[in-house]
């Protein structure tokens, strides 16, 4: 076998130090394509995670909005429950 003009054991030598070149280039190749990979996958889980915790601070202001409106509506009941009772009170009175 004759690779680059080199013969016998310099050239099996010379191919298996080329090998482990080329094997250490791939694995370096590799861990920077799955660095990258990882580093974009971060980025779009921390984008996720932001745009989650802002729809869950939306939801607790309308949560906050749901209770006011619960409140407001509780003492609309209670009023209107006076005011039925101060009608039949005037209505047996004045029979």
């Amino acid at each position: 076998m004759v690779i680059d003009g080199l013969a016998g054991p310099e050239t099996l030598e010379r191919f298996s130090m080329d090998t482990q070149i080329a094997v250490s280039l791939g694995t370096l190749v590799a861990g920077l394509s799955f660095f990258f990979m990882w580093h974009k996958d971060s980025k779009e889980t921390s984008n996720k995670i932001q745009k989650l915790e802002t729809e869950v601070e939306q939801l607790k202001g309308q949560g906050v909005a749901i209770d006011e409106l619960k409140n407001e509506i509780s003492s609309i009941k209670q009023t209107l429950v006076r005011i039925d009772t101060n009608i039949n009170h005037l209505m047996t009175n004045n029979d």
